[in-house]
């Protein structure tokens, strides 16, 4: 019999936390008991006192990473005892990781839309010379997971949402100033005011000049 390792339970829950679904979940939980049986820990006496070690283990870890909630119930580890062989065990391990798995996403999901709000915001105040590589320096991320979080929760690519609060922008100017139509392009960000005016008109469905004029009456 060897003895517990809280290193082998380390390792299994930083690769359980990057697992995207839950066939990785079953995965990390085969390597683990795998390790178990080629280390002489076979007998059902051991396996479920290393179960409920590995359940109390990793309940810990993910609460004390990602947040207690109080109104949910501990796991019933000692429940482990009635499985009758390893699948039934490592079936039982897979239901209460997929609980915690849970857990993490929620706080994941919050965290995401924290970052996205904090980006849009950010793409207000900079919209002139916002870039997806500026903006994801300042929340953190990499230009493309930046980019695929955004999709993933707006519906919109991150160049879609910058274009839309520069007509937006553009739209505010020319109802409210006498700027040309040039000078409106150029302090939205735009230095074509050819292509300007392209986007604004695919947008909007009429040309900064109509819209100015329509705005006017």
């Amino acid at each position: 019999m060897c003895e517990y390792s809280y290193v082998k339970e380390k390792e299994l829950y930083d690769t359980f936390k990057s697992a995207v679904d839950s066939s990785e979940v079953e995965h990390v939980i085969d390597v683990f008991y795998e390790f178990l049986i080629e280390n002489g820990s076979s007998e059902m006496l051991v396996l479920y006192e290393t179960t409920v070690r590995l359940l109390v283990g990793m309940e810990k870890r993910v609460l004390a990473e990602f947040g207690n909630d109080t109104r949910r119930n501990q796991f019933d580890v000692i429940s482990v005892v009635t499985k009758r062989n390893l699948e039934e065990v490592k079936a039982y391990v897979l239901e209460c990781f997929m609980e915690l798995r849970g857990i993490i996403m929620q706080k994941f999901n919050y965290n995401h839309t924290s970052i996205i709000m904090k980006t849009i915001q950010n793409m207000e105040n900079e919209f002139q010379h916002a870039t997806l590589d500026s903006l994801a320096q300042k929340v953190y991320m990499t230009p493309s997971y930046l980019s695929l979080l955004f999709k993933t929760n707006t519906g919109k690519t991150f160049i879609e949402q910058l274009t839309d609060i520069r007509i937006d922008k553009a739209k505010h100017l020319l109802r409210n100033t006498h700027l040309k139509n040039y000078e409106v392009a150029e302090s939205i960000g735009y230095q074509d005011s050819r292509y300007f005016s392209q986007i604004f008109k695919k947008k909007v469905g009429c040309s900064p000049s109509d819209y100015r004029e329509s705005a006017i009456h």
